[in-house]
């Protein structure tokens, strides 16, 4: 086979995952070849993302990209044939999402307006000749199979609609979510659910080894001792634990928006509702909440500059709507523990984020407006439109929403999502190991033919298949601790099993200096 890798931004990590990946290929007996681009586009994401002159922009991408792994191989976009006549295509929604990011738009008047439109505009013609460049690229270069990294980003998604145009198999690579392995999702672009979905069920009912549960707490152990640094974003870092604001209602219930700029417009993200806020309206109005019972949570996130945006169209949208209901909100900007406020509460509401994870294994009922990586792990009751609204009748059967049984399922099936998501989901997870945010080793013994596999195969198989067939007793003993909160002791895992790096992963001559330069900047989109 001749497989091409293209990685388009000069991103941490996702080169170094782009030229390991290609190795593991090129030592199967494979062929590769890189597409790469020499500052060719009018416009692209990680110039409109930041306040840096198009030089420069350029020349650090360039400094960083394939090229700083290898030499052979490569082609750019400028240099393949973009003639618009050879293939009509409307490019424009394909920049929908990363316009969407660019501005943090939230509501649905944010994507009616002149600012979204400008920013499409900017994008499409960039995203069409990518387009056309990567259709040429397949032919010139007579690949059998693409890997690409992230394939929603503008040009990374113009090359995945090029690859799926020409009806050759293409699989996405991305960072996990807690840094370890690599997420490769074959015929999806980074925001595919479908694999998703498929694993999350099928690893729902198999009970976790002793080991495994404690993994798999460790994750929300880390996130409430703060010591989640492997994380892309880590928030809530400053924390302050205080007791619930609102004192007159009888029931706690805890609202968590989410951000919607980076899955808006993909249908597997897409609910019933016209927006966040109906669905909010709907289930407060199911569960016969009063104002003073509940309490609104602004995303920490909101609060963060991502390249010269704020957030505060997203938190104008949700502090506006409680203050309007006459609901307490905490502004993303307060040091309020996110974390406590879930210790405290009887359920919490959400979107999309992921703090239903930690929610959960504190067997919190979890209610789900929308379609995520976690609603059909089997922990939260999902209410993806007015059609669903009888799913909350079993909360609705006590005063506290759910019994301790309850509470135990939810913890349980909270903890083997967590585990699929984090070591069965991503790829060679035991040679991919996360040493900061950006930085990684690679051990050696990496399964080439597992890459190759899924290429041909394009069904991801779990890169941890084992469970205890016994039963439950593993599982119990960690859902014990986390009912005490013994995150101490849940935090401390097995000591890894030394390991030989992997040293050819690295970039060549004068390049390896590029790394020491850029761990002394700011990390990714910040």
């Amino acid at each position: 086979m001749r497989i091409g890798f293209a990685t388009i931004y000069s991103w941490r990590p996702h080169v170094e995952h782009t030229w390991y990946l290609a190795q593991l290929v090129q030592r199967a007996g494979h062929e590769v070849r890189f597409l790469t681009c020499d500052g060719d586009l009018s416009a692209c994401y990680t110039r409109e993302l930041r306040d840096g002159s198009r030089l420069r922009e350029c020349l650090q991408c360039r400094i960083g990209g394939i090229r700083s792994y290898t030499s052979e191989g490569i082609s750019s976009l400028g240099a393949l044939q973009t003639d618009n006549s050879l293939h009509e295509v409307n490019a424009e929604p394909w920049a929908y999402s990363s316009a969407s990011t660019l501005g943090r738009f939230e509501s649905p008047e944010d994507y009616q307006s002149s600012d979204f439109e400008s920013l499409v505009k900017k994008l499409a013609p960039a995203v069409q000749k990518t387009y056309l460049a990567t259709r040429e690229w397949i032919t010139r270069e007579k690949l059998d199979a693409v890997c690409v990294f992230n394939g929603r980003i503008d040009v990374t998604r113009a090359i995945f609609e090029a690859t799926q145009s020409m009806g050759i198999p293409v699989v996405s690579h991305e960072r996990t979510w807690f840094g370890g392995g690599i997420q490769l999702l074959p015929g999806e672009h980074c925001l595919g659910l479908a694999t998703v979905w498929r694993m999350t069920e099928q690893w729902s009912s198999p009970a976790l080894t002793r080991a495994q549960a404690q993994k798999a707490a460790s994750l929300v152990a880390k996130r409430f001792l703060r010591k989640n640094q492997t994380e892309w974003r880590a928030y809530n870092q400053e924390a302050v634990e205080e007791a619930w604001p609102v004192k007159s209602g009888s029931r706690k219930f805890l609202i968590l928006p989410s951000s919607t700029n980076e899955i808006w417009g993909h249908p597997d993200w897409t609910s019933g509702w016209q927006s966040p806020l109906d669905a909010f309206d709907a289930v407060i109005e199911k569960l016969s909440l009063q104002s003073d019972e509940i309490v609104l949570r602004c995303h920490p996130n909101w609060a963060e500059k991502i390249g010269k945006q704020d957030g505060r169209l997203p938190e104008a949208y949700y502090s506006e709507w409680a203050r309007q209901r006459g609901i307490h909100c905490i502004g993303s900007h307060e040091v309020t523990s996110t974390m406590h406020l879930i210790e405290q509460c009887d359920a919490i509401l959400v979107s999309v984020g992921s703090a239903a994870m930690e929610a959960g294994m504190l067997g919190k009922p979890v209610i789900s407006i929308a379609p995520s990586v976690y609603h059909r792990a089997g922990f939260t009751c999902n209410v993806h439109g007015r059609s669903q609204l009888g799913n909350l009748d079993a909360l609705m059967a006590t005063h506290l929403f759910v019994s301790s049984e309850q509470q135990r399922k939810i913890a349980r099936q909270a903890l083997r999502f967590a585990y699929t998501m984090v070591w069965r989901l991503p790829q060679y997870v035991d040679q991919v190991r996360a040493v900061t945010t950006t930085q990684f080793e690679y051990a050696q013994g990496a399964a080439p033919q597992r890459l190759i596999d899924l290429f041909m195969g394009q069904e991801l198989q779990a890169d941890d298949d084992t469970f205890d067939a016994s039963g439950s007793v593993g599982e119990d003993a960690v859902l014990d601790q986390i009912a005490v909160r013994d995150w101490g002791a849940l935090i401390e895992l097995p000591a890894a099993v030394d390991i030989k790096i992997d040293t050819q992963v690295c970039r060549r001559g004068p390049y390896k200096l590029v790394d020491r330069a850029r761990n002394m900047t700011g990390i990714g989109d910040r």
